[in-house]
């Protein structure tokens, strides 16, 4: 964990020294030696890395997001430690992109169950995964969402609580979930900052379907994440985690930015140093052409780590508009770093290199697709909104 004392201005300087501790570097090791070729194996049937999931669990690292009363690292953007999770999302990326992402997704719901859960919902839902290693889902996305707060899925109010109906996809998680928060819209509420509802679920709840054989993409196929369908679900109202609207008016969605960063930031650091490892087994690092784009790449990793790390400490400035802005900026950065690196890497090294035995086919098919799960088109055109003055919403990325 990273400490600074009350007296000490939280800095970029904090945020990277976070991913240079003794556990970071230890997890950096297991990264590479074993959950690389895991979720390569897993991917290959579209399957979670349930082998990197539990060594995460037994080394503590799930527990990354939540307070220490809990067993945690208490890191989150909210709280005094700002980076140790973000830069475990990157040292997984470094290795597993879809590793990364389960955890990722994993650190977002606990951090959001524990800040406004209520204690049933903490005791019956959070402190359960925690004890067995189970992950967390957060599942808003469908097929034919109009907005980032705008969902089809529907939450009428009967006695008790709510019935629920509707189709949900991208639910990371979700196929070895200890929970899963998922949105609906309150029926006949339009706008979402009074419809917006987030329900506390579990496959076992009658009306529940979980289809695992939808997720099949060329990359992050490692990242299992099913449709789940609801069909007239009864949710008490014991399950509703904060009120409705709490999300988009608690400007959650903008806390979750930096976490896609650190992952498109970590997956090519990792599939650049294989690069240059690759280069120099094959004894080709005297060619002049390979030296420029090295440098170049290189250039593009240590701005891109600059302006990461910048957008992690200002989350400590007090500005939580320009916390986001900044982190938006990262995360946009991240992404084209992560294609414009991905071509010059696939020209330098040859058609060989993406022979099975290696794992650069994956990260290429893991960025590719990854990156595409933010609209970078609307990330600059937020900027550009912010930098004329007009009106904008920095916590949305579609």
């Amino acid at each position: 964990m990273t400490q600074t004392s009350a007296l000490h201005r939280y800095t970029a300087l904090d945020a990277e020294q976070a991913a240079q501790t003794p556990r970071m570097q230890e997890l950096r090791r297991l990264v590479i030696d074993d959950f690389r070729p895991t979720g390569r194996a897993c991917g290959k049937t579209w399957d979670m890395p349930i082998r990197n999931i539990e060594q995460l669990h037994a080394r503590g690292w799930l527990r990354t997001a939540v307070s220490e009363a809990l067993g945690g690292a208490g890191s989150t953007l909210d709280d005094a430690d700002k980076a140790t999770y973000v830069q475990a999302i990157r040292t997984l990326a470094y290795g597993c992109p879809s590793t990364a992402h389960c955890f990722q997704v994993h650190m977002h719901a606990t951090w959001i169950i524990e800040k406004i859960g209520t204690p049933y919902q903490i005791d019956r839902y959070l402190k359960p995964a925690l004890r067995d290693g189970r992950l967390i889902g957060f599942v808003g996305s469908e097929a034919k969402r109009r907005s980032q707060y705008m969902v089809n899925t529907k939450a009428k109010r009967v006695e008790g609580g709510w019935r629920v109906t509707g189709e949900k996809n991208y639910a990371t998680n979700a196929s070895y979930m200890g929970a899963m928060i998922a949105t609906a819209a309150i029926d006949g509420v339009d706008n979402p900052l009074e419809n917006h509802l987030m329900m506390l679920i579990d496959d076992k709840m009658e009306g529940i379907t979980v289809d695992p054989t939808w997720y099949r993409p060329a990359g992050m196929r490692a990242a299992d994440s099913p449709i789940i369908v609801f069909d007239n679900v009864f949710v008490p109202d014991e399950q509703i985690l904060g009120q409705p609207g709490e999300y988009p008016r608690g400007r959650w969605q903008g806390r979750y930015h930096l976490g896609f960063a650190a992952n498109y930031l970590g997956a090519t650091e990792g599939m650049f140093d294989w690069f240059i490892d690759y280069m120099k087994l094959k004894g080709r690092t005297k060619d002049n052409i390979l030296h420029l784009r090295t440098g170049e790449i290189r250039i593009e990793l240590e701005a891109t780590r600059a302006l990461f790390h910048r957008a992690i400490a200002a989350w400590a400035e007090g500005d939580i508009v320009q916390a986001e802005l900044l982190s938006i900026a990262a995360k946009s950065t991240a992404a084209h770093m992560a294609f414009n690196a991905s071509h010059k890497i696939i020209h330098a090294a040859g058609s060989t290199s993406l022979f099975e035995e290696y794992p650069l086919a994956t990260y290429l098919a893991d960025l590719h697709t990854h990156v595409l799960h933010a609209v970078h088109d609307k990330s600059a055109q937020t900027l550009g909104l912010a930098t004329l003055g007009e009106q904008f919403d920095s916590t949305t990325q579609r």
